[in-house]
């Protein structure tokens, strides 16, 4: 049994159907764990609730500590240039892992800001690898874990064209959205435009256009951040072939 932040009582069922959407839950609930190997992980797993939008969970050069789950909110991991300017590598939402980047060489490569106030769990890395030491299959996991943390975000190769990147990405999270239980038809952004258009390669002005474009083909509806899409059949297709039909 375990309790809730509100002092209520939540026994095992409860907390795994809670967790079992999370990147985590196949090692916090790994099948070679015994009873007692789930509360030893249990206290190593540690929460942070009501983070607020503006603030970090780790910064680039940062000694690497732990990694991160998102139970809810969106998390943005991004590098600043020479030059003042931010490049976003990716969006992080309920479910999704950082702070794999600084396993080695121990120092964060990115930041990872809060762009939705959101909670998180929190596991020690040096706990976990000592704990995971006497567990063979847990340490294949997290080496899954790490593998699948990068491989889930190549959307798109480098030479895919804009229209390609776009719908690639708002793809990309109505499959995460689905995942979680969510509609994947109606995607509410917290992201901004200028960040959008930062972690595709293109300027907001080409973004704009391209969201009109597919609005005019019947394809997506635009409401400020609120996206509906009408047509995955032909956005899949534009993925992959970069082709929007013109009248």
């Amino acid at each position: 049994m375990d309790t809730a932040a509100d002092g209520s009582t939540l026994n095992v069922r409860t907390l795994k159907r809670a967790c079992s959407t999370c990147s985590l839950n196949e090692l916090c609930w790994h099948p070679s764990l015994s009873s007692l190997d789930l509360d030893r992980l249990k206290n190593i797993v540690r929460r942070a609730d009501n983070l607020p939008a503006g603030g970090h969970l780790f910064q680039v050069g940062d000694q690497f500590t732990a990694i991160y789950a998102v139970r809810n909110g969106c998390v943005k991991s991004y590098t600043t240039d020479a030059n003042g300017d931010e490049h976003v590598h990716g969006f992080h939402i309920k479910g999704d892992l950082l702070g794999f980047d600084a396993v080695y060489p121990e120092r964060h490569r990115c930041s990872a800001s809060i762009i939705q106030n959101c909670s998180v769990c929190v596991m020690p890395f040096d706990e976990l690898e000592e704990f995971a030491a006497k567990l063979p299959s847990l340490q294949a996991s997290i080496m899954q874990l790490i593998s699948r943390t990068y491989s889930d975000h190549l959307l798109f190769p480098a030479t895919a064209q804009a229209e390609q990147r776009l719908c690639a990405f708002l793809l990309d999270l109505s499959k995460r959205q689905e995942k979680q239980g969510l509609s994947p038809y109606e995607l509410d952004l917290p992201m901004s435009r200028v960040e959008i258009a930062s972690f595709l390669g293109f300027t907001v002005e080409t973004g704009s256009r391209m969201l009109s474009k597919m609005q005019k083909e019947g394809l997506i509806k635009v409401k400020r951040r609120h996206i509906y899409l009408i047509d995955i059949d032909k956005l899949n297709h534009i993925a992959t072939h970069g082709l929007i039909t013109k009248h």
